[in-house]
């Protein structure tokens, strides 16, 4: 038994801030103003003085596998020029001599000195031996060395985005390419890196994990191997497939569907191909991209919420927008699900009538408030290719306003799955107007999301009967002014009542066993 005493911010419906939590057998058994008399007697009450305790935080939306392998590999997003991401490189190089592939993440040419992508050439000139692939803050890009570009099969290479003299692959060639370079990744490498990424979680405080899986590794091996870490560990996964292959959700009991890469119905920003109604400002022949057309998309969610799936689509666009609110609406007309639960990724754009539609559809969103805040893809950019546009995206307050279930997550590796960064971008909206309160922006990475996969009656807020999911930050952020809150830090992460410890995870004595039998053998 534990007992907490302090500032107990519930993230329940009405906020409440209470005084005394008490945690027996993983499980809350009383939260209040007042410490019962029956838990009186017990010698330890742990104070929390200037701290806080929450529920845990989670986790709406990220690529948890390639998030685990980005995390281990080389990040060049702080790199201020194009000679440091040549350092960072060879540095990376050394240190693991027998990588088959180099994977970096976070390029972004405006934060670099010379304001444009690396070159193939350049990244031959830093290492030429051994493929790079390099990919883009974005997720929806890469740049590849001369050593990568040989491995890419011809199909690829004659995909739309494919430019071998620069070594850029954008849209399809993109998908593909990353698909493709993804197998190159021994299982034993990969699953040591997502066990690692466990671990990385619980420094951030993430209790509960929305992934979407399914990017290229060889018989969907990122799928297979995030179940089995999920098995074991006691941070909570629930798995998206990404595939519009509804047998394939069906045939591994996965009651989810959908996310990006195969389920991306547009591109990003970065690329310039999230698909618009309206041309980019500053190139008036281009909207953008829908990868597929619109009866495909309508055909896969029918088949999909006929199922009893639930599906979340990947749209940046306003025009990619339109079509998911479009398919899930004649899904829902075809087979009404109440409570379906279905969400969008993303939805930066959002015309006024559909934000009407998604509110009445029921349909929720789930975005990543800590892009607002982003120096990768800074305000003037998006003002320099959406013009008024970039004034209205991810309007937040307006969606809470409408009804609409507003959830946050990281879409990692795009921004750190760091919960207390999209608390503070959703609190400092680029528009003020549309900055959500700090209570909202709590219960966005608490309660919200798990409303989001059906766990709200379990986790996501301090109640009585609820999971002992916990997180102590080491001030009360409801306390603070939202122009703080990147002062807030975790200090503990509690699951099920019991203290998170770096490396102790179930997920690592399942890999422990695996050794241990092998030797047997």
């Amino acid at each position: 038994m534990q007992i907490f005493h302090g500032d107990i911010v519930t993230c329940d419906r009405d906020a409440t801030v209470y005084r005394y939590l008490v945690e027996d057998g993983g499980k809350i058994v009383h939260v209040g103003h007042e410490l019962p008399a029956a838990y009186g007697n017990q010698p330890r009450v742990i104070e929390l003085g200037e701290k806080a305790l929450l529920p845990a935080f989670g986790d709406g939306h990220i690529h948890f596998s390639n998030w685990a392998l980005f995390n281990s590999t080389f990040d060049v997003r702080d790199a201020a020029s194009i000679s440091e991401i040549g350092e960072i490189i060879r540095n990376y190089a050394r240190s693991d001599p027998k990588a088959r592939v180099l994977f970096g993440f976070g390029h972004s040419r405006h934060t670099l000195a010379e304001k444009r992508l690396i070159t193939r050439a350049e990244l031959d000139s830093f290492l030429a031996e051994r493929p790079i692939y390099l990919v883009c803050y974005d997720g929806h890009s890469a740049v590849g060395n001369s050593k990568a570009i040989e491995l890419m099969p011809p199909a690829i290479r004659a995909l739309r985005g494919f430019d071998p003299e620069t070594g850029q692959m954008l849209h399809e060639a993109f998908l593909k390419a990353t698909d493709f370079i993804s197998k190159k990744v021994p299982v034993s490498t990969l699953l040591k890196y997502i066990l690692a990424g466990v671990d990385r979680l619980a420094e951030y405080g993430v209790g509960l994990v929305h992934t979407v899986e399914g990017v290229g590794f060889p018989g969907d091996m990122d799928v297979d191997l995030v179940r089995f870490v999920a098995k074991g560990s006691s941070i909570q996964f629930r798995i998206y497939f990404q595939t519009m292959e509804v047998g394939k959700a069906l045939k591994r009991g996965l009651p989810r569907i959908g996310g990006c890469f195969a389920c991306a119905l547009d591109g990003c920003f970065g690329a310039k191909d999230a698909a618009l109604l309206e041309p980019y400002r500053n190139d008036p022949k281009n909207k953008g991209i829908l990868f597929y057309p619109d009866d495909q998309v309508v055909d896969f969610v029918k088949q999909a919420n006929r199922a009893g799936l639930q599906v979340q689509l990947h749209c940046i666009g306003d025009a990619a927008v339109v079509q998911a609110v479009k398919a899930i609406e004649a899904a829902l007309l075809d087979f009404p699900r109440p409570g379906h639960r279905h969400t969008l990724i993303h939805a930066c754009l959002i015309p006024e009538p559909t934000l009407e539609k998604i509110a009445a559809l029921g349909i929720g969103v789930t975005l990543q408030p800590g892009f607002l805040i982003s120096p990768l893809e800074p305000p003037e950019y998006l003002s320099s290719i959406l013009g008024n546009r970039a004034h209205q995206s991810s309007p937040l307050k307006k969606m809470i306003a409408l009804g609409i279930h507003l959830s946050g997550g990281s879409d990692g590796p795009v921004t750190a799955p760091n919960p207390i960064e999209g608390i503070y971008g959703a609190c400092n909206h680029h528009d003020p107007g549309q900055s959500v309160s700090i209570a909202e922006a709590l219960r966005m990475y608490t309660y919200n999301i798990a409303w989001t996969s059906f766990d709200e009656d379990k986790r996501g807020s301090l109640e009585k009967g609820k999971i002992a999911d916990l997180v102590v930050l080491n001030r009360n952020p409801l306390r603070m002014a939202p122009a703080d809150l990147l002062q807030l830090r975790v200090e503990k992460l509690y699951v099920a009542g019991q203290e998170y410890r770096r490396g102790k995870g179930a997920g690592r004595a399942l890999l422990d066993g695996i050794r241990g039998r092998k030797k047997l053998i």
